[in-house]
């Protein structure tokens, strides 16, 4: 198992004892964390996760996050063509599937 920037990580081994081994990294050098949408009143957001460099531990409070309203959103389905899911980018949406 590999951790990266996890706090209270066991210590690294080569599993010579048997168990699985462990490789633990300080900090992890470049994160860019899942967008994710909240609910803002009765409209929705995408919440879009900023670059973190030499990460440890969690983002407290959810503050890394440039919120994106949904009228910059183009919300795909099942229905939709290549072409048209790349027109809406084109256009400079967002694209949620």
């Amino acid at each position: 198992m590999v951790f990266s920037g996890s706090k209270g990580a066991p210590a690294d081994h080569c599993a010579s004892d048997g168990k699985n081994p462990y490789t633990n990294v300080a900090s992890s050098p470049m994160v860019v964390e899942k967008p994710y949408l909240v609910l803002d009143g009765d409209n929705f957001k995408l919440m879009v996760p900023r670059l973190e460099l030499n990460k440890v531990g969690v983002t407290p409070n959810f503050d890394n996050a440039d919120p994106v309203d949904f009228s910059q959103v183009y919300v795909a389905s099942a229905n939709d063509s290549a072409s048209t899911i790349n027109a809406k980018l084109a256009e400079g949406l967002h694209l949620v599937l």
